[in-house]
């Protein structure tokens, strides 16, 4: 019986732990683009290498979207930038900017990269996400995209580079957050965050008092 269980308990083990995967986009990997990866499927201790591309192999990646993952502290959901040869990171740009049809969340007008917040993927609460290594830019009323209905809209004078509108235990490290409305946006409904060693600057709106994390 002693066999029998430490057997069990050996296949849950290796069951859950070859569920993680890691995903490489851009030049020469197997995902040629953001979008193109199964962001609805992506489960915990899943990783995303983004890859620095230059003006050749396309420069910024012109893509929005939600993450809105369940990941715990010993396996937590990972985005990071793969930095280019003289240590360029890979750009994310909001301004005509497409998001993955196969995603359906709200606020899409508020930033480029969304933490929570979704009925595709569902989760009540995004826990253990950490970006890093990435330049994020360009969620600013100036600016357009295109939604996961195919329409096309502008931002919102708050939008931000990275909203978290649902969040726990999320990091964001080492990213330029510029050119938007605010760089940085943290709804009251998350919690345990961690900014960490960013360069967050020339945000904000010509005019108006309100921003968050400028610079």
């Amino acid at each position: 019986m002693k066999i029998y269980s430490i057997i069990v308990s050996f296949l849950i083990v290796n069951i859950f732990n070859a569920t993680a995967a890691d995903y490489h986009i851009g030049p020469n990997q197997d995902f040629v683009s953001i979008n193109t990866v199964p962001w609805k499927s992506l489960t915990v201790g899943d990783n995303v290498f983004i890859h620095w591309r230059s003006e050749d192999d396309g420069g910024a990646y012109k893509e929005k979207w939600v993450v809105n993952i369940a990941g715990t502290a010993a396996k937590p959901f990972t985005i990071s930038g793969v930095l280019g040869p003289n240590g360029e990171r890979p750009v994310i740009d909001g301004n005509g900017a497409v998001t993955r049809p196969e995603l359906n969340y709200w606020s899409e007008v508020r930033g480029v990269i969304k933490i929570g917040g979704s009925s595709i993927p569902s989760n009540e609460v995004a826990s253990y996400i950490i970006i890093e290594n990435l330049e994020i830019k360009s969620a600013h009323p100036d600016y357009s995209f295109t939604n996961d209905e195919g329409n096309v809209e502008t931002y919102q004078k708050n939008a931000t580079s990275i909203f978290i509108e649902s969040g726990n235990h999320v990091t964001v490290r080492n990213c330029v957050l510029t050119n938007s409305g605010n760089g940085l946006f943290s709804a009251h409904a998350s919690t345990n965050l961690l900014i960490e060693k960013n360069n967050i600057y020339a945000n904000g709106i010509v005019g108006s008092p309100f921003g968050h994390i400028n610079g």
